[in-house]
């Protein structure tokens, strides 16, 4: 297939964009989120454009910014467009900063040193790591675009509390109620009432249970790829060379053949239902079982 020209040239124009604002680069891997080898936050990153022109000009990865560092850079990263359009509505409408549109959701970016990381219903608020941005290629074929090219907003953390009202949970509450609103919740799909339980014991499986341990118990073996990422032989498909892989700090992993029934982004729960061939119900309540030794809904 023939280079996307037109995609490498604003790969790399969107790339020295970010080197003006102060930002280190990292590349990824073509129509992925996964590093290239020997990249990352707390490996080697892209400082000059010369270097970033090698990359986004000359080969098809994709551009991903490092989060945090000297410049505080922070994104709240929304998974579904309804509960972004429900957060614009609620709290963010009068928040004038830097938007992408990515493959289901929307990427908002501020500056803020001071910031730290939570999550809520259909989204997360990262201040450190890597973040995949336009216009590069998701996995499935989405170029990730520019919505609003407003200079990036500098917030306090108590500017951040009030566009962003789940960051005033205490350290290590990540519910998926707290201070975001029903609007959201419905919006995205999420449980409300009695039912949202069922997320709170999904983050405590995933802290008591990583994917690499799941993983390897499945027989997978994992090798290091860079910094924070594994690879190994996905299961799931007949796989000669290594197409799986894994973040062990988020969680997250996926198998970068197309067609592949792992191929995309998934997470530990995904992972048991996949190999076990189970609902992820069922899936859940087999891992709070082994691993929190309760039945969800019975504590």
């Amino acid at each position: 297939m023939a280079p996307n020209r037109a995609l490498r040239q604003a790969r790399c124009e969107r790339a020295g964009w970010w080197l003006a604002q102060g930002v280190e680069l990292v590349p990824l891997k073509p129509r992925s989120k996964e590093l290239q080898p020997g990249y990352g936050p707390r490996r080697a990153r892209i400082a000059a454009l010369e270097v970033a022109r090698q990359w986004f000009l000359k080969t098809d990865a994709n551009l991903g910014v490092v989060l945090g560092g000297r410049v505080g850079l922070a994104v709240c990263d929304w998974d579904a467009a309804p509960a972004y359009q429900a957060w614009r509505e609620a709290q963010g409408a009068t928040l004038q900063t830097l938007t992408e549109q990515t493959a289901r959701g929307y990427h908002v970016f501020v500056w803020g040193e001071s910031l730290r990381q939570a999550a809520s219903a259909g989204c997360e608020f990262k201040t450190r790591g890597v973040c995949m941005v336009s216009p590069s290629v998701h996995p499935s074929g989405v170029v990730y675009r520019l919505v609003t090219e407003a200079p990036i907003a500098r917030l306090t953390a108590e500017s951040a509390r009030r566009f962003f009202p789940f960051l005033s949970e205490a350290p290590g509450q990540h519910t998926p109620e707290a201070g975001v609103g029903l609007a959201v919740m419905r919006a995205c799909g999420k449980p409300t009432g009695a039912r949202a339980a069922k997320d709170g014991v999904v983050a405590r499986i995933k802290a008591a249970r990583s994917i690499a341990a799941e993983m390897t118990a499945a027989g997978v073996k994992l090798q290091l790829a860079g910094k924070t990422t594994l690879v190994g032989r996905c299961p799931f498909h007949d796989d000669h060379r290594p197409s799986l892989w894994v973040n062990p700090e988020s969680g997250l992993w996926g198998c970068n053949k197309p067609g592949c029934p792992a191929a995309g982004t998934h997470d530990l729960i995904n992972f048991r239902a996949l190999w076990r061939g189970l609902s992820l119900r069922a899936a859940i309540k087999q891992l709070a079982d082994e691993f929190l030794g309760e039945t969800p809904g019975k504590r």
